[in-house]
């Protein structure tokens, strides 16, 4: 069964962090100078996503697993499925 995830664009964040201070959740996080999305801590709230100057928070990627936030980490561009 697949998963809609929701992730961050690699390629288009510029590290502003305004996805990660909108996040009341605190799923969000920095990460070698990556942010990523924790699945589990997500609401989905979208907050995110209206805050992001540039689109990259408005990524859903639908998987058979989930993507750690360790895995995003190390992305230099979104995953090829």
């Amino acid at each position: 069964m697949n998963i809609l995830q929701h992730v961050i664009d690699p390629l288009e964040c510029i590290g502003c962090s305004a996805c990660e201070m909108a996040c009341a959740s605190k799923a969000i996080t920095n990460i070698a100078g990556r942010y990523c999305i924790d699945f589990d801590l997500c609401n989905d709230c979208k907050k995110c996503v209206r805050d992001c100057p540039t689109g990259a928070c408005d990524v859903y990627i639908e998987t058979e697993n989930v993507f750690t936030i360790d895995a995003q980490a190390m992305w230099t561009a979104l995953p090829t499925l």
